[in-house]
């Protein structure tokens, strides 16, 4: 009797590790992407507030930066860049957005950093950047420390990470937090604000567009990446965007990136005179 008891039990369990392992296995292969390649579009969460990332022109049209790689991905995954559908988002809905599968993935001028990646997962990154003051041109900010005084009034995104460079590099201003770039430069331009903290881009675009500002010449803290996100958990998601991103930067669609980085900022991508003479 015990040795039937015995055999029963070990059945159960083999079986228990079986259903296990293929409940692991069901769930591995239904993949986002998969979904997306049903569906016939990709979602993408971008800013519309975020220039040259991500803006409305004067047509109405939603254009930058970051537009461009998302079709670059589309047309990687359809062969047709306008196989793409675009949510605007502030800065607080892009965790939210991935993780409820509102959108597929987000480009959204993203720094990565170890705290978010408890949240998201991070695909390489697909543009170096900084973090940079933007102030008025008469202004009597000319370095980052300047800012730690309890006249001057700073311009920074709602996220956690701002908050904390806030603390840590000037907590003796006064900080004012909002949701978009933009209202960060009109406070500023309004003289609301002294200075807005922005990805270096941004505000080196800024400056070039309006000549009553200027950037600083030294960033804040350590150089930044900025990345795709999307929700942690799928591999196979995960590794397409990633290789795609991959070669972008120094691949096969390094010449399609190329094209896109200087029609937005003017000059070569980083790497780009090792790839010129193909």
């Amino acid at each position: 009797m015990k040795r039937i008891i015995r055999l029963v039990t070990a059945c159960a369990l083999s079986c228990g590790v079986g259903l296990l392992a293929t409940a692991a296995a069901d769930a591995q292969e239904k993949s986002r992407l998969d979904e997306i390649l049903a569906r016939g579009k990709v979602i993408v969460g971008v800013t519309s507030e975020g220039p040259p990332f991500g803006f409305v022109d004067e047509k109405g049209e939603l254009v930058g930066f970051d537009i461009d790689v998302a079709k670059l991905v589309a047309k990687g995954l359809f062969g047709d860049p306008t196989k793409i559908e675009f949510v605007r988002q502030g800065s607080t809905a892009r965790w939210p957005n991935v993780n409820s599968g509102k959108v597929d993935f987000g480009i959204q001028a993203t720094t990565i950093f170890p705290e978010r990646m408890l949240q998201v997962a991070f695909t390489r990154n697909y543009i170096d950047s900084g973090i940079a003051v933007l102030v008025k041109k008469d202004s009597k900010i000319f370095k980052p420390a300047d800012l730690n005084d309890d006249k001057v009034s700073v311009a920074h995104l709602a996220t956690p990470v701002a908050e904390e460079r806030a603390k840590r590099y000037y907590p003796k201003a006064k900080s004012l937090v909002f949701d978009s770039v933009n209202a960060q430069v009109t406070a500023v331009r309004t003289g609301r604000a002294d200075a807005a903290i922005t990805d270096l881009p941004i505000v080196l675009w800024y400056a070039k567009q309006n000549p009553d500002l200027r950037a600083l010449d030294t960033i804040i803290g350590s150089p930044t990446n900025n990345a795709l996100f999307l929700k942690p958990g799928d591999f196979k998601w995960w590794l397409v965007l990633d290789t795609m991103v991959s070669e972008m930067v120094g691949g096969v669609t390094f010449e399609d990136y190329s094209d896109i980085y200087r029609k937005w900022f003017g000059t070569e991508p980083k790497h780009a005179k090792y790839y010129m003479s193909r």
